[in-house]
């Protein structure tokens, strides 16, 4: 436990390089880290311990509760992909609202705390955490596509954040978070056809098409969508328990 606390410091120290700033053997010796510290200004390494320890007790709590609640058989109770019929759909036929971010210089950042989304394949798009209210795009419970830079990296926002003008956001009011985690892979496809040269902007989005699976009248089917979801989800949790538990008992 102490050692992942660790790392999570590390990873903050070490945000600062990047391709153009790398790190060396010199740079990283000189390195500082922020740790918390006991009544002799030592690293409270027995409090980290204990963090972390707390921090995954309640994650296991959370993993427990879906898995109960989830209501879905291990590895069953929901069609295979390939067993399903498909066809494709325009986006502006699943999507009510589909709207571009707004531009946003860096230098106009301010310091604070909601997520602002931009064009990057990393950490759900997340560029950075900013305080601006005004004259911004801010939007919550929906999916953004990156128009340029790592083009058609598509996420799922449950949080409220600010779009930059890099990225589109594709919002349904209704849709579960499983659908939308569904359909946020879909619409990633479309990083297929696209690139630095060429990028997504509102005529083409506005013409392009995703397959998803259907009813039999043919239409979306999104109760398939979010039960296919789930199953993903607590499976994977499923696997995850079962490994904590195989390793606690070899001690």
């Amino acid at each position: 436990q102490t050692g992942l606390f660790l790392s999570r410091m590390l990873r903050r120290a070490c945000e600062k390089y990047c391709y153009g700033k790398m790190g060396n053997q010199d740079t990283i010796k000189k390195e500082k880290i922020l740790l918390p510290v006991n009544d002799k200004d030592e690293p409270d390494y027995s409090f980290m311990e204990a963090y972390v320890k707390e921090r995954e007790n309640a994650l296991l709590a959370r993993y427990n509760a879906f898995v109960k609640s989830a209501n879905i058989p291990v590895g069953g109770g929901v069609i295979s992909l390939p067993k399903k019929q498909w066809r494709a759909f325009l986006l502006t036929d699943i999507f009510s609202q589909i709207h571009r971010g707004k531009r946003l210089k860096t230098m106009d950042h301010e310091s604070g705390t909601t997520p602002y989304v931009s064009s990057s394949a990393l950490n759900n798009g997340v560029d950075a955490f900013i305080g601006n209210k005004d004259k911004v795009r801010i939007f919550e419970d929906c999916l953004t596509i990156a128009n340029s830079g790592s083009v058609g990296a598509c996420f799922y926002h449950a949080y409220k954040f600010v779009a930059s003008d890099h990225v589109t956001h594709l919002k349904n009011t209704g849709f579960t978070a499983y659908q939308y985690l569904f359909l946020s892979v879909m619409c990633s496809k479309l990083s297929n056809k696209y690139n630095f040269n060429r990028e997504i902007n509102d005529r083409r989005i506005s013409r392009e098409m995703i397959l998803l699976p259907t009813t039999s009248d043919g239409k979306p089917d999104f109760a398939y969508m979010d039960a296919y979801g789930r199953k993903i989800v607590r499976d994977r949790i499923e696997s995850y328990l079962n490994y904590r538990a195989s390793c606690s008992k070899c001690g």
